[in-house]
């Protein structure tokens, strides 16, 4: 029998808790989240900067993590699941281990990710049910990640769809660019302009601003939608 990596048996997590979800195109629904810790990827607008460091939260085992998702369990369905950050792609050989897991109980699984890592997707991609791929522009995180986004996007298929926060530095140019890209892997992809919650260095993006990339975005997506954070509006994690 072959005996589990460290990587397999713990994972650094901040927390496990049950909300409902509040971006992209699942917003509403209840889901039980996982917050990975540490990230590879600092953005200005990140609203969970105790996530970043890479020892950021604790270790949990494997155990903990299972025992703790089915405290949240419901009489007739377990609660889609998750898997958030962070960057949970960091630690994908304890996601190879946990995904089977929880779909054998009978969870679907969300991954949020910042779609930088598309060697670690191609190990879980079966298991999961949605990917939601933050798209990460240059003025958001300093560095040019379009071709990684590419192959990211790519690998997803049919599970994948793309969320763009907007913030006062996004240019016309990078949500052309992403409309580009996206595009040019699958034009039915869904894309969600998301714009910036009010938070550390991000400032509010006026409507009228929106409606112009949302316009540009329409013209070669057949699934374009402005979402702000939802949960921030309800006050709830």
């Amino acid at each position: 029998m072959k005996t589990a990596a460290p990587s397999e048996l713990e994972a650094s997590i901040l927390d496990i808790f049950a909300s409902r979800q509040g971006e992209g195109i699942c917003v509403g629904d209840p889901q039980v989240f996982v917050r990975f810790g540490g990230c590879n990827v600092v953005c200005d607008y990140c609203d969970t900067p105790e996530s970043i460091p890479a020892k950021s939260g604790r270790p949990w085992r494997f155990n903990e993590v299972l025992d703790k998702i089915r405290t949240f369990d419901q009489p007739v369905s377990a609660m889609p699941v998750s898997l958030t950050g962070g960057e949970p792609l960091i630690q994908v050989g304890f996601l190879e281990r946990l995904i089977p897991a929880l779909r054998a109980s009978g969870h679907k699984i969300y991954l949020e990710t910042n779609g930088t890592l598309p060697r670690a997707l191609v190990r879980i991609v079966e298991g999961c049910d949605w990917i939601a791929m933050d798209l990460k522009p240059q003025s958001a995180i300093g560095r040019d990640m379009w071709e990684a986004h590419r192959w990211f996007l790519e690998t997803g298929g049919k599970k994948i769809f793309v969320k763009m926060v907007l913030t006062q530095t996004t240019s016309d140019e990078e949500v052309r660019r992403a409309v580009d890209l996206t595009s040019g892997v699958r034009p039915d992809i869904p894309l969600v302009l998301q714009p910036a919650t009010p938070w550390g260095q991000a400032r509010s993006i006026p409507l009228a601003r929106l409606a112009s990339w949302w316009n540009l975005a329409t013209r070669r997506l057949s699934d374009v939608r402005i979402l702000p954070q939802v949960h921030r509006l309800w006050e709830i994690p």
